[in-house]
């Protein structure tokens, strides 16, 4: 699989389908980073609207000037939806109900590189909001896997991981908060995207679906024009 596959692109806004494993921007590492590799792509420097963890694949957009730049930040920021986000994640566990939200404070420690929940009071401790919908479960090895989709309201660092292990569904292959089991990548997934076009207006709505292990253990429906939560 490539790093990147575009799929949309124009003089304002970029849209690709990123693999995990690959950076969403530089760090010490030096190793390649989408927003390096595209502004080489289209010759001139490209702008972050919002990112996804390194071992996360699928959707972002990034923005191809300043002005784009701006206007999707601030709708990413805002409190409207207006910048829509869904997921696919594979968990542990089997859930009490099958939809649900969850509503958390979370606090992030970037010396130990660890997003926890906390308490409200607590200085520099953020509102988290998620919705989560279970769309199949199965079994592996005596252990039962769920099949997810969230829908994101905020945007923290870690936030599906860190609130999902919180309530006792670690994501699958993330070690780092707790799934001690042999899935590697991280089984999370950006999905689809629904924004409007930062000069335009016009409403843009991208899908994709992940391949590989966890996630072809079960049957993935296409998140489609309404996405897993319009119904």
């Amino acid at each position: 699989m490539p790093l990147y596959d575009v799929l949309f692109r124009d003089g304002d806004v970029i849209v690709v389908n990123k693999s995990p494993g690959m950076l969403s921007q530089s760090d010490r590492s030096g190793d390649p980073d989408l927003l390096s590799l595209l502004s080489r792509e289209v010759g001139r420097p490209v702008y972050p609207v919002h990112r996804l963890d390194r071992g996360v694949g699928g959707l972002v957009a990034v923005a191809a000037n300043q002005r784009s730049a701006g206007i999707l930040s601030s709708l990413v920021a805002g409190e409207k939806d207006a910048f829509d986000k869904e997921y696919l994640a594979v968990v542990h566990g089997v859930f009490a109900e099958p939809n649900g939200s969850l509503i958390d404070y979370l606090l992030r420690d970037e010396k130990r590189r660890l997003t926890c929940v906390a308490e409200k009071d607590t200085p520099g401790a953020k509102t988290a909001r998620l919705a989560y919908r279970v769309l199949d479960t199965t079994e592996l090895d005596g252990r039962t896997l769920s099949l997810v989709a969230v829908r994101l309201y905020t945007g923290r660092t870690h936030q599906i991981r860190a609130q999902f292990a919180n309530v006792g569904h670690p994501v699958a292959g993330d070690g780092r908060y707790g799934a001690h089991d042999r899935f590697p990548p991280i089984a999370l997934f950006s999905c689809r995207l629904t924004f409007p076009h930062p000069k335009t207006g016009k409403i843009l709505r991208f899908s994709a679906i992940p391949a590989g292990i966890p996630f072809d253990m079960f049957s993935i429906p296409d998140p489609g024009e309404k996405g897993f939560f319009d119904d």
